[in-house]
Protein backbone atom coordinates (compact mmCIF):
# COMPACT_ATOMS: atom_id res chain seq x y z
CA UNK A 1 0.00 0.00 0.00
CA UNK A 2 1.59 3.20 -1.28
CA UNK A 3 1.35 6.51 1.02
CA UNK A 4 -0.46 9.28 -0.98
CA UNK A 5 0.16 12.92 0.56
CA UNK A 6 -2.12 15.69 -0.26
CA UNK A 7 -1.18 17.42 -3.62
CA UNK A 8 0.31 21.03 -3.28
CA UNK A 9 -0.97 24.01 -4.45
CA UNK A 10 -0.72 24.94 -7.81
CA UNK A 11 1.36 21.58 -8.22
CA UNK A 12 1.07 19.76 -11.61
CA UNK A 13 -0.38 16.11 -11.96
CA UNK A 14 3.44 15.05 -13.80
CA UNK A 15 4.97 16.81 -10.44
CA UNK A 16 2.68 15.64 -8.10
CA UNK A 17 3.00 11.62 -9.51
CA UNK A 18 6.68 11.94 -8.72
CA UNK A 19 6.70 13.18 -5.65
CA UNK A 20 4.75 10.94 -4.50
CA UNK A 21 6.62 8.00 -6.30
CA UNK A 22 9.89 8.91 -4.76
CA UNK A 23 8.56 8.99 -1.37
CA UNK A 24 7.08 5.61 -1.66
CA UNK A 25 10.10 4.09 -3.31
CA UNK A 26 12.55 5.93 -0.74
CA UNK A 27 10.21 4.42 2.03
CA UNK A 28 10.26 1.40 0.47
CA UNK A 29 6.55 1.53 0.26
CA UNK A 30 7.73 0.43 -3.44
CA UNK A 31 10.22 -1.74 -3.01
CA UNK A 32 13.49 -2.81 -5.58
CA UNK A 33 11.88 -5.32 -7.93
CA UNK A 34 7.72 -4.06 -7.71
CA UNK A 35 6.35 -4.04 -11.10
CA UNK A 36 4.10 -0.44 -11.12
CA UNK A 37 0.50 -1.21 -11.73
CA UNK A 38 -0.13 1.78 -13.78
CA UNK A 39 -3.92 1.83 -13.61
CA UNK A 40 -4.24 1.44 -10.28
CA UNK A 41 -1.67 3.88 -9.37
CA UNK A 42 -3.17 6.48 -11.86
CA UNK A 43 -6.86 5.85 -9.77
CA UNK A 44 -5.13 5.88 -6.76
CA UNK A 45 -3.43 9.46 -7.26
CA UNK A 46 -6.65 10.65 -9.33
CA UNK A 47 -4.32 11.39 -12.85
CA UNK A 48 -4.47 10.46 -16.49
CA UNK A 49 -2.08 8.39 -17.84
CA UNK A 50 -0.40 11.14 -19.72
CA UNK A 51 1.75 12.85 -16.32
CA UNK A 52 1.77 9.52 -15.18
CA UNK A 53 4.02 8.92 -18.18
CA UNK A 54 5.71 11.57 -18.06
CA UNK A 55 6.76 11.20 -14.75
CA UNK A 56 7.51 7.51 -15.51
CA UNK A 57 10.06 8.69 -18.34
CA UNK A 58 11.78 10.76 -15.89
CA UNK A 59 12.16 8.51 -13.21
CA UNK A 60 13.43 6.22 -15.41
CA UNK A 61 15.95 8.49 -16.90
CA UNK A 62 17.06 8.82 -13.03
CA UNK A 63 17.58 5.17 -13.02
CA UNK A 64 14.78 5.09 -10.24
CA UNK A 65 12.84 2.83 -12.35
CA UNK A 66 12.95 0.71 -15.19
CA UNK A 67 10.55 0.52 -17.85
CA UNK A 68 10.84 -2.80 -19.75
CA UNK A 69 8.77 -3.06 -23.54
CA UNK A 70 6.05 -5.26 -23.40
CA UNK A 71 6.55 -6.24 -19.95
CA UNK A 72 5.74 -3.30 -17.55
CA UNK A 73 7.44 -1.03 -15.54
CA UNK A 74 9.84 -2.18 -12.09
CA UNK A 75 11.28 -0.33 -9.30
CA UNK A 76 14.92 -0.48 -9.93
CA UNK A 77 17.22 -2.96 -7.52
CA UNK A 78 19.65 -0.77 -5.07
CA UNK A 79 22.81 -0.16 -7.60
CA UNK A 80 25.53 -0.29 -4.77
CA UNK A 81 28.25 1.26 -6.86
CA UNK A 82 25.86 4.33 -7.87
CA UNK A 83 24.96 4.52 -3.91
CA UNK A 84 28.75 4.98 -3.55
CA UNK A 85 29.06 7.19 -5.71
CA UNK A 86 26.54 9.82 -4.00
CA UNK A 87 28.16 8.65 -0.76
CA UNK A 88 31.37 9.73 -1.70
CA UNK A 89 30.13 13.24 -3.56
CA UNK A 90 28.47 13.61 -0.07
CA UNK A 91 31.16 13.06 1.57
CA UNK A 92 33.30 15.52 -0.30
CA UNK A 93 31.48 18.31 -0.03
CA UNK A 94 30.13 17.91 3.74
CA UNK A 95 33.86 17.58 4.74
CA UNK A 96 34.15 21.04 3.03
CA UNK A 97 30.91 22.55 4.17
CA UNK A 98 31.74 21.67 7.75
CA UNK A 99 34.77 24.02 7.22
CA UNK A 100 32.41 26.70 6.07
CA UNK A 101 29.96 26.08 8.64
CA UNK A 102 32.90 26.60 11.67
CA UNK A 103 33.46 30.20 9.80
CA UNK A 104 29.98 31.65 8.74
CA UNK A 105 27.46 29.45 11.62
CA UNK A 106 26.52 32.05 14.75
CA UNK A 107 24.08 30.97 17.64
CA UNK A 108 20.98 31.91 15.64
CA UNK A 109 21.96 29.57 12.78
CA UNK A 110 23.08 26.73 15.76
CA UNK A 111 20.05 26.96 17.81
CA UNK A 112 18.04 25.62 14.14
CA UNK A 113 19.87 23.00 13.88
CA UNK A 114 20.51 21.82 17.35
CA UNK A 115 16.34 22.33 17.40
CA UNK A 116 16.40 19.67 14.89
CA UNK A 117 18.70 17.25 16.99
CA UNK A 118 16.14 17.89 19.54
CA UNK A 119 13.47 16.53 18.29
CA UNK A 120 15.02 13.16 17.19
CA UNK A 121 15.11 12.01 20.81
CA UNK A 122 11.09 11.82 20.98
CA UNK A 123 10.44 10.17 17.72
CA UNK A 124 13.37 7.51 18.58
CA UNK A 125 11.45 6.43 21.77
CA UNK A 126 8.14 6.34 19.59
CA UNK A 127 10.19 4.41 16.57
CA UNK A 128 9.01 7.00 14.03
CA UNK A 129 11.26 5.88 11.54
CA UNK A 130 9.71 8.12 8.64
CA UNK A 131 9.93 10.99 10.91
CA UNK A 132 13.53 10.70 11.65
CA UNK A 133 14.45 10.48 8.65
CA UNK A 134 12.51 13.39 7.58
CA UNK A 135 14.52 15.18 10.19
CA UNK A 136 17.91 13.59 8.97
CA UNK A 137 17.00 15.32 5.48
CA UNK A 138 15.89 18.89 7.06
CA UNK A 139 19.44 18.54 9.46
CA UNK A 140 21.60 18.52 5.78
CA UNK A 141 19.71 20.63 4.39
CA UNK A 142 19.80 23.77 6.48
CA UNK A 143 23.31 22.66 6.91
CA UNK A 144 23.78 23.49 2.86
CA UNK A 145 21.34 26.39 2.97
CA UNK A 146 22.58 28.19 6.26
CA UNK A 147 26.66 27.87 4.94
CA UNK A 148 25.00 29.50 1.49
CA UNK A 149 25.62 26.74 -0.73
CA UNK A 150 22.28 26.20 -2.35
CA UNK A 151 23.58 24.73 -5.38
CA UNK A 152 25.47 22.05 -3.79
CA UNK A 153 22.18 20.83 -2.08
CA UNK A 154 20.19 20.82 -5.17
CA UNK A 155 23.21 18.91 -6.69
CA UNK A 156 23.22 16.52 -3.90
CA UNK A 157 19.28 16.37 -3.85
CA UNK A 158 18.89 15.69 -7.59
CA UNK A 159 20.77 12.04 -6.93
CA UNK A 160 19.74 11.61 -3.22
CA UNK A 161 16.57 9.10 -4.26
CA UNK A 162 19.29 6.87 -4.57
CA UNK A 163 21.36 6.91 -1.31
CA UNK A 164 17.87 7.72 0.88
CA UNK A 165 16.53 4.67 0.29
CA UNK A 166 19.86 2.54 1.59
CA UNK A 167 19.82 5.47 4.75
CA UNK A 168 16.19 3.74 5.16
CA UNK A 169 17.22 0.51 5.20
CA UNK A 170 20.36 1.13 7.81
CA UNK A 171 17.31 2.96 10.15
CA UNK A 172 15.87 -0.67 10.32
CA UNK A 173 19.12 -2.54 10.91
CA UNK A 174 21.82 -0.04 12.17
CA UNK A 175 21.12 1.85 16.01
CA UNK A 176 19.71 5.12 15.07
CA UNK A 177 21.76 6.77 18.19
CA UNK A 178 24.92 6.25 16.52
CA UNK A 179 23.60 8.61 13.67
CA UNK A 180 22.52 11.11 16.17
CA UNK A 181 25.06 10.63 17.93
CA UNK A 182 26.90 11.81 14.63
CA UNK A 183 25.11 15.09 14.06
CA UNK A 184 25.27 15.78 17.77
CA UNK A 185 29.49 15.25 17.47
CA UNK A 186 29.60 17.43 14.08
CA UNK A 187 27.41 20.17 15.56
CA UNK A 188 29.55 20.27 18.93
CA UNK A 189 32.80 20.61 16.90
CA UNK A 190 31.27 23.64 14.67
CA UNK A 191 29.99 25.74 18.00
CA UNK A 192 33.31 25.29 19.31
CA UNK A 193 35.17 26.75 15.97
CA UNK A 194 37.22 23.20 15.59
CA UNK A 195 37.42 22.96 11.61
CA UNK A 196 39.61 19.86 11.56
CA UNK A 197 36.84 18.14 14.14
CA UNK A 198 34.47 19.10 12.13
CA UNK A 199 35.81 18.06 8.58
CA UNK A 200 36.39 14.66 10.12
CA UNK A 201 33.03 14.13 11.66
CA UNK A 202 31.45 15.36 8.57
CA UNK A 203 31.28 12.80 5.93
CA UNK A 204 28.52 10.57 5.79
CA UNK A 205 30.13 6.61 7.40
CA UNK A 206 30.51 3.78 4.97
CA UNK A 207 27.95 2.21 7.59
CA UNK A 208 25.13 4.42 6.55
CA UNK A 209 24.41 1.72 3.52
CA UNK A 210 26.40 -1.54 2.76
CA UNK A 211 24.84 -3.78 5.39
CA UNK A 212 21.51 -2.52 4.23
CA UNK A 213 21.03 -4.91 1.20
CA UNK A 214 21.45 -7.55 4.23
CA UNK A 215 19.34 -7.01 6.96
CA UNK A 216 16.93 -9.46 8.33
Amino acid sequence: MITISARREHESAKSFVLRVLINNIVNTCLEPGDKLNEPELCRQLGVSRTPFREAELELAQRRLIEIRPKIGTYVSLIDAELVEEVRHLRAVLETELAGIACEKLEKPEMDRLWENIALWQMYIDRAQEEKIFSLDKEFHKMLYLLCGCPYWYDLVENLAPHFDRTTILSFRCRPVRAILEDHTSLLKAIEAKDAPTARTAAPLPARFWPRAANCP
